[in-house]
């Protein structure tokens, strides 16, 4: 006498995975709805927002941003006569950058551009930043490595972050390197009229 057998079946349901989106923003007050990622984390952020009027400057300034904090952003005005809005490199710097500050019109009605220009000095030169006697700005000058002009003498810079490393960790790199600077603290490097000039004395 034949037993029927019988074989269990399972039968599973594949569900599609669905990604349910949160819900829409409502703006009100002329705001709009700004779907965008945390600037650190990257982690979706979702907001209303409502741009702030152009930020109006008086004569002799122009506007521009600055960050009082990091992923913070505000407007400012800036006088047109800012030390560090450089327009091309002295003391031996050579330019490797220019960037747009502000282009538009100024407060007076005149169209206005303003650039800056950033230096660096050359890989055969030392940069030095000096703080010169009754001043209280740095001026940054690019000082030879070696062969050090009239009036200049030899220094050494240690390395301090590779004096305290283990050997491994800087491998390559010097732990000292000598460059030139003025004999007498109250000078200061003369180049020569062009970019990555070397100094050829001090005064």
């Amino acid at each position: 006498m034949a037993i029927p057998q019988q074989t269990a079946s399972i039968t599973t349901a594949t569900v599609a995975a669905v990604i349910t989106q949160g819900p829409e923003l409502r703006c009100s007050n002329g705001q709009t709805a700004v779907y965008t990622t945390d600037c650190t984390l990257g982690t979706p952020v979702s907001y209303c927002f409502s741009p702030e009027p152009p930020i109006e400057c008086s004569q002799g300034f122009f506007p521009s941003v600055w960050h009082p904090d990091h992923c913070m952003e505000e407007s400012t005005c800036f006088p047109l006569n800012e030390p560090w809005i450089t327009t091309e490199c002295s003391n031996g710097a050579i330019p490797y950058s220019t960037s747009t500050l502000y282009e538009g019109t100024l407060a007076g009605g005149e169209s206005t551009v303003i650039r800056a220009v950033s230096c660096s000095c050359s890989s055969d030169q030392w940069y030095s930043m000096t703080l010169l006697p009754g001043s209280s700005n740095f001026d940054s000058f690019c000082m030879p490595h070696s062969s050090c002009p009239q009036g200049m003498t030899t220094s050494v810079s240690i390395n301090e972050y590779c004096a305290t490393q283990s050997v491994g960790i800087c491998s390559g790199i010097p732990l000292q390197t000598e460059f030139c600077e003025c004999a007498y603290a109250a000078q200061t490097p003369v180049y020569p009229d062009w970019p990555g000039a070397n100094p050829t004395g001090c005064a």
